[in-house]
């Protein structure tokens, strides 16, 4: 048989087996006995089935992030709140107030309050310049350059006031025993002492006797009483006043709005020597009294004629009260005269705390 026949009969054989059933694959990769012709390099040992690493499976792709930061949510309303509109030009508030409105409101709280802490804060500084202490007691003398021009009224009023403010006892000294105006002014029955904090005493219309008083009111110390107020009678060129002008520490000159008297006041101050007008200038605080409503207009010129001769008054305006009252009362006083008041007993405290002893 030729190699070509074996070669026929061997493909007959071959086409005439069945095709055996597919078996399951050994686990174990197959041995091959032969390397590849193009690898030199020994084949890997083979692994246990327990330390063979999984298949892994496909994944999905993941969505693109970027890599900026998103931005913060922004506060949501609460439920039933709703955001205000805002126009142009008016912003509005939580509240529903403007902004406008708020300025508006703002402002007139703010002048409100500076022109009511203003008025209290200079009654403070009043109030504490009243109660400066004062070592040796100091002598005011309260004069007018006309006969009833208001001296004895003046004198109550700046007494009840500075013994209101003070620790130390305030003398209110009546230099006119037969008027007795001060008593008057101060007293509800002749001898009953005042009613308020003011000690009232009485001295005869001389100099000897007004100096007798002064030293027996401070029997009890000089630190005992603070001030001294003398009721001058007549008019500031009678001799108790030109006293108290030449030794008191302070003196204090009234002058009443009435229209004649007003003009004649200036012609006699304008008639001072230069001594008596250094004692006003440097001691001396001027008082107007309005005694009626109808001169205000007179007090006001008064006080610009004061001005001109360097001179600061003080303007007591009208007040009922001062007008029919016998004797007075602090409490019923207007606002407006406490006020004067208290500026008058501010100024006389502080020019006998200036002054040498």
């Amino acid at each position: 048989m030729t190699e070509s026949d074996w070669q026929a009969d061997m493909l007959r054989r071959l086409s005439a087996q069945p095709t055996p059933p597919d078996q399951p694959q050994d686990p174990s990769p197959p041995q091959h006995s032969e390397q590849p012709p193009h690898d030199s390099s020994p084949p890997p040992a083979p692994q246990p089935p327990s330390q063979r690493q999984p298949a892994q499976q496909p994944q999905d792709p993941q969505p693109y992030q970027p890599q900026y930061q998103q931005p913060q949510p922004q506060p949501q309303p609460y439920e039933g709140e709703q955001s205000p509109r805002a126009e142009w030009g008016r912003q509005t508030r939580d509240d529903g107030e403007s902004v406008f409105d708020r300025f508006r409101r703002v402002a007139s709280e703010a002048a409100y309050l500076v022109g009511g802490s203003g008025r209290l804060q200079h009654d403070v500084d009043l109030i504490a310049t009243c109660r400066r202490p004062i070592g040796i007691t100091r002598h005011v003398g309260v004069t007018s350059p006309v006969v009833n021009g208001g001296a004895s009224t003046v004198t109550a009023l700046l007494a009840t006031t500075l013994a209101a403010q003070r620790a130390d006892r305030v003398l209110a000294v009546d230099v006119d025993p037969g008027g007795a105006e001060l008593s008057r002014r101060l007293e509800l029955t002749r001898g009953s002492g005042a009613i308020e904090g003011a000690n009232l005493v009485r001295s005869d219309p001389t100099v000897p006797a007004l100096r007798s008083t002064l030293a027996a009111a401070q029997s009890q110390g000089a630190r005992d009483v603070g001030l001294a107020v003398v009721d001058c009678p007549g008019t500031m060129f009678d001799e108790i006043a030109t006293e108290m002008a030449n030794t008191g520490h302070c003196t204090v000159l009234v002058v009443p709005s009435v229209p004649h008297l007003a003009a004649y006041c200036l012609q006699q101050l304008d008639q001072l020597a230069p001594a008596g007008q250094d004692v006003l200038l440097n001691r001396g605080v001027v008082v107007i009294t309005v005694v009626d409503s109808s001169t205000a207009g007179t007090a006001r010129w008064l006080s610009d004629a004061f001005r001109e001769r360097g001179l600061d008054s003080v303007v007591v305006p009208y007040d009922p009260h001062i007008a029919g009252a016998w004797p007075l009362h602090s409490s019923e006083l207007e606002t407006g005269t406490r006020r004067a008041v208290l500026e008058l007993a501010a100024r006389v405290v502080g020019i006998v705390t200036g002054t040498a002893s």
